[in-house]
């Protein structure tokens, strides 16, 4: 085998599993994540993952069994309800083939963390710059990795851009960068909700509950720990957030102006799941890369999951698509160091697939997205989510 130094640049679902893919490999990584800890910041909602992509790596990752004792089918189930609290979508979960099950963001990355050896990763790593060694011998490029701490680290054959929305990487590969979808998302969560209020925690219930008409929406979801995460959506400018008039610094007083600002005439208990939030709401505008994404191959440089193809979670695919990207290109790494094929053909082979997979993906995100904040009655929303999502495909925001 023909021993190579990697570098995988972030520490999410795709990068800790390619980390876990080339160590059952016994192929040498080196993987830099911006986090000082595991326990930094809060990982986000929970996530649903599919029969075909996702669990399919978990497998492969001898993960799958530890997956299942975590993984939620219950919540599977979805409604979606218009502006009035009525009815319109209802579909239990139960019956699909394959399923997805959801499984808390936090449990997911513990998980993977679990899995790799005591110091696979390297904590509290800034790449602000990535340079490729123009002295080296080899007829293969060689690149240095740039760090905010002053420090660098040298020799890498191939750096894995696994590093999100505003990649480093992916600079040095494309221009492309991402824009404004249109949308800005404000995240509510309430804890202990089955507790503190029954009512809400009924309107939920045990999986996804899409509240949508007048090109907004409040989308909840429950977790795993108890909890509901609500994201209160709305078609507006990119500069919404600070030119709206809304006092974001004082809590109580945001909580009440976004809901009379936007939801005023929806009904109580969707207005609630914001009102009632335990923390500070969060101002997420939403981007996303072009749904025909490509680049030139260049051999020792590559990209997976949100890197590679951002997008909105409207259709729950994110995760779901950096894990299967993982997976492909541990194949192909381990297809350079076993069959000693050569950097730009097996990158090339993947980079390939897993654009021509995500396109499709990306043009039915982006579908769904125009479906649900179209302007249209939740009646008319509901019967063309359901034509072209087909039931289960969702992801309440969480991506």
């Amino acid at each position: 085998m023909t021993l190579t130094r990697i570098a995988i640049i972030g520490g999410g679902p795709g990068g800790l599993i390619l980390s876990r893919l080339l160590q059952l490999s016994h192929i040498p990584f080196s993987l830099f994540e911006l986090d000082a800890s595991r326990h930094t910041r809060s990982q986000g909602g929970t996530l649903d993952i599919h029969h075909d992509s996702g669990q399919i790596a978990l497998a492969e990752a001898g993960l799958i069994s530890e997956f299942q004792k975590h993984a939620r089918s219950d919540g599977e189930a979805m409604k979606i309800l218009g502006k009035d609290g009525r009815v319109v979508w209802a579909d239990d979960g139960e019956g699909r083939p394959g399923g997805r099950p959801e499984i808390d963001r936090k449990v997911l990355r513990s998980m993977l963390l679990d899995s790799l050896d005591e110091g696979a990763v390297t904590w509290k790593k800034k790449v602000i710059d990535i340079s490729e060694d123009t002295t080296a011998t080899t007829s293969a490029p060689k690149f240095s990795l740039h760090f905010d701490d002053d420090t660098t680290e040298e020799g890498f054959d191939l750096v894995v851009g696994a590093d999100g929305a505003w990649s480093q990487v992916r600079s040095l590969l494309t221009n492309e960068k991402p824009s404004y979808s249109g949308i800005t998302c404000i995240e509510a969560q309430i804890e202990n909700v089955d507790y503190k209020y029954p009512d809400l925690a009924q309107r939920v219930g045990k999986g996804s509950c899409f509240q949508l008409e007048d090109s907004r929406g409040i989308l909840s979801q429950r977790n795993g720990d108890g909890s509901i995460r609500t994201s209160a959506m709305v078609r507006v400018a990119e500069d919404w957030a600070t030119t709206c008039g809304i006092d974001w610094k004082d809590d109580s007083v945001s909580k009440k102006d976004i809901i009379g600002f936007m939801f005023e005439d929806w009904d109580l208990l969707g207005k609630q799941l914001v009102l009632q939030s335990d923390h500070p709401l969060v101002i997420r505008p939403l981007y996303m890369l072009p749904i025909e994404m490509k680049w030139e191959t260049r051999p020792g440089l590559t990209l997976i999951g949100d890197a590679a193809h951002l997008m909105t979670p409207f259709a729950g695919v994110g995760v779901n698509l950096a894990l299967a990207d993982a997976l492909d290109l541990s194949h192909a790494i381990r297809s350079h160091a076993e069959d000693k094929t050569d950097w730009y053909t097996v990158l090339r082979r993947f980079e390939e697939k897993m654009l021509t997979r995500a396109r499709i993906e990306a043009k039915g995100t982006f579908q769904n997205l125009n479906i649900m904040f179209s302007g249209e009655g939740a009646d008319i929303i509901a019967r063309k989510l359901g034509e072209v999502m087909g039931a289960g495909e969702h992801d309440g925001g969480q991506d």
